[in-house]
């Protein structure tokens, strides 16, 4: 099947057959309410430092696209004569029609799609890739969820929180090349049920709170406080000097990545990469 002005496959029906073949009301509607539910959560984001979402344009112009009409036929006043009858009988004498104004392939249905089989999926495209949905959206996966991604990440959740959790094995964060920074408004918990919690810098480490200042650096460890310390304990031992090895872990270097634009480019042509 081959439409080069567009294509609309649906399971919408229209009843009486009334209505045009291409009227898309039904996708385009979907299409706009998706667009609007894109448009208010990239707001969100952005006025909480998040990223936009700058992929949800593409679903304005897809709803813009299927408002398009085409076809001028001729219609034939009282007085026409007999060419201009034929000529109207000919074109159908109907006036405009809906179509594409870009050759989209449109699915649509009122009660869902669904696709499967056995082997693989694939889904490739050399642009952006959008998924909007007005509830929720689950993925379960009998092996593992892996995504390798050229640029950034962002994640942005508008009311609910976030919750990261594994049954079994470690939770591993690593910034190869940057900082991590952990803010909140409230309180910033770190416990460990059964062992230690481990704290290591390999330059220093600052603890500051109203006004109070302790830090850890060239084996020194400096204690400032605008009002009174207190130490309690059953013993005080000061002895001699004692220097404890400190590890950290040895990160690996930036990898050189594929240069964004010539990556679109061989993605669409098919050659090779190239690298920065």
């Amino acid at each position: 099947m081959r439409a080069n002005q567009g294509l609309y496959l649906t399971t919408w029906g229209q009843p009486g057959a009334g209505g045009d073949q291409l009227d898309l009301t039904p996708a385009r509607e979907q299409l706009a309410s998706a667009h609007r539910l894109a448009e208010r959560l990239s707001g969100s984001a952005t006025a909480h430092r998040a990223e936009a979402l700058e992929a949800h344009t593409d679903l304005q112009r897809a709803g813009e696209d299927a408002e398009h009409a085409y076809g001028n036929s001729e219609q034939v006043s009282a007085g026409g004569d007999q060419s201009s009858a034929r000529r109207a009988s000919e074109t159908g004498g109907r006036g405009e029609t809906p179509g594409l104004r870009a050759p989209w392939l449109h699915l649509a249905s009122p009660a869902g799609i669904t696709a499967t089989t056995p082997a693989s999926t694939h889904l490739a495209q050399g642009g952006a890739l959008s998924v909007s949905s007005g509830e929720d959206v689950n993925i379960a996966t009998g092996g593992s969820l892996v995504a390798a991604i050229t640029r950034r990440l962002s994640l942005f959740v508008q009311r609910a929180g976030i919750k990261l959790f594994a049954a079994r094995g470690n939770v591993d964060i690593h910034a190869h090349t940057g900082a991590i920074g952990i803010a909140a408004e409230k309180d910033v918990e770190a416990r460990a049920s059964q062992r230690k919690i481990d704290l290591a810098g390999a330059k220093e480490i600052v603890l500051t709170c109203g006004g109070a200042r302790v830090r850890i650096r060239n084996g020194n460890i400096e204690l400032h406080a605008p009002g009174r310390v207190s130490i309690n304990g059953a013993q005080h031992s000061f002895s001699g000097p004692v220097e404890q090895e400190t590890t950290t872990p040895v990160l690996p270097d930036d990898d050189p990545g594929l240069c964004p634009w010539k990556g679109r480019s061989a993605a669409a042509s098919g050659e090779g990469g190239v690298e920065e």
